[in-house]
């Protein structure tokens, strides 16, 4: 591991990481901001976070496909059209996979009608097991979660972090947000014309369609990256909320 790659690891776990954070962002937003669009052909996943976004990234050449990014300054301007556009063209890539853009899917993918737009998809309440097993892991990371204040609490108020500590209400509601918004995102995927879904169970049986839909060929199949979290707890979103409010809507996507 490089010098410099120690050093970030260390200061994004100390205070010093946000305000380096908005430094660097208002950098990279002033560079997009000078962009001029133009036609650049990039095919997106835009699943939500903790559905295969960085091993789609990662299955690709790194020259051409990236996860995530811009985050920062893309999360402060993901409601902004041109900035979007400026932001295509800036990175110019031939893949992105960024779960963010799930909060914006269906405006998103109308923006860019010409380009695929994957989403993966895995069972709801694994999902969000996944989302809670996940948050306390770059909380230990970083010192400042933008993501939560930029993404997350536009669903749900409660943090991932503080779960297992909310009242019975409270994991009741947050439950039931989560999986609203797990609707919400899949029936914009469903209805995009250019809208691809695809279960992440299923991803190693569809390489030759994931190329197709990325127009690129797979590299990375045997090192793929894959995040695998040790520490994980066992979770049912059904022990917190009725299943049978959701069965018939979360059906309609073969779960």
């Amino acid at each position: 591991m490089g010098l410099v790659r120690k050093a970030k690891q260390v200061l994004v776990r100390t205070p010093l990481h946000r305000p380096l954070l908005e430094v660097q962002s208002a950098w990279q937003t002033a560079r997009v901001k000078r962009t001029p669009i133009r036609d650049v052909r990039t095919a997106y996943c835009i699943s939500p976070h903790k559905t295969g976004t960085t091993f789609i990234a990662h299955m690709f050449d790194q020259a051409v496909s990236a996860h995530e990014p811009l985050h920062h300054p893309t999360l402060k301007h993901i409601q902004d059209p041109d900035f979007l556009r400026r932001r295509k063209a800036y990175l110019d890539l031939r893949v992105e996979a960024s779960g963010f853009f799930a909060y914006v899917a269906k405006d998103f993918g109308e923006l860019f009608p010409e380009d695929n737009m994957v989403f993966m998809i895995r069972d709801p309440s694994e999902w969000i097991g996944s989302h809670l097993n996940y948050a306390p892991v770059v909380a230990r990371r970083v010192n400042y979660i933008f993501g939560r204040n930029f993404f997350w609490r536009r669903i749900t108020p409660y943090d991932a972090n503080d779960f297992y500590d909310l009242t019975d209400q409270q994991q009741h509601d947050y439950v039931t947000a989560m999986l609203h918004f797990w609707l919400k995102v899949y029936g914009e995927a469903r209805d995009l014309p250019n809208g691809h879904i695809i279960r992440l169970n299923e991803a190693d049986d569809n390489i030759e369609l994931l190329e197709h839909l990325f127009a690129q060929k797979a590299v990375n199949l045997k090192t793929g990256f894959r995040r695998v979290n040790e520490e994980k707890k066992p979770f049912s979103a059904w022990d917190y909320v009725n299943k049978e409010d959701f069965a018939d809507a979360i059906a309609e996507f073969g779960y």
